[in-house]
């Protein structure tokens, strides 16, 4: 970046090191612009209102620090090309079968991908382990995305305990209102049906 001429020996080593978004676009003051969701967080710091050239460089530079601790790129949505086989073509969300060694029955689920804590983590909106219906399947995977979106729009001050009745509720729609799959009943010796599900779908699973 060429710094002009007038900017003070300290302040083109400052900006040499970390550029905090600034820029000279005319020589009354500078420009420090910060992007997030497609807009620009920051603004033009002039010099006369600021009293100066160091302090309107200071200020610019204080609100980029201020404005990258509010707005971390962790947070970032990052669209990756859908993997065949495992994504929906959402990002953030997929489709797996997984054997349960424990009942040696395969479980289908939706998967989504998202952090807690910093730290990776995954939701699973589960099927069951028998056959089950397409509306079951559809109102599963509008809810891993709608579940996705929230987090990208709100991270981890979206309300996650509303998820735990997702079975019951159309989370995804205005007003949720209630879900109901009509359920076969079971015979004696068959297979587990899908409303005798496992727990460990209602909890947030951490990935090492």
């Amino acid at each position: 970046m060429a710094l002009p001429e007038y900017i003070p020996e300290e302040y083109k080593q400052k900006l040499t090191q970390d550029g905090h978004g600034i820029s000279f676009p005319c020589d009354t003051g500078c420009q420090m612009r910060f992007i997030r969701n497609k807009k620009d967080l920051g603004g033009f710091y002039s010099y006369k209102q600021w009293g100066g050239i160091e302090k309107a460089l200071d200020a610019a530079m204080s609100r980029n620090k201020q404005l990258k601790a509010l707005h971390p790129t962790s947070k970032i949505r990052r669209v990756r090309k859908p993997k065949d086989g495992t994504s929906c073509g959402f990002n953030g969300v997929g489709y797996r079968e997984k054997l349960d060694k424990r009942r040696n029955e395969i479980e289908r689920f939706y998967w989504v991908s998202y952090k807690k804590n910093d730290k990776p983590a995954v939701k699973t909106f589960s099927l069951g382990y028998t056959h089950f219906n397409a509306d079951l399947q559809f109102h599963a995977y509008r809810t891993a995305i709608q579940f996705r979106q929230e987090w990208d729009e709100f991270g981890e001050d979206m309300n996650f305990d509303k998820y735990r009745r997702w079975r019951k509720l159309k989370l995804y729609e205005f007003g949720t209102p209630p879900f109901e799959v009509v359920r076969k009943r079971r015979r004696k010796g068959e297979a587990l049906s899908e409303d005798v599900q496992l727990q460990k779908d209602e909890e947030n699973v951490e990935v090492a």
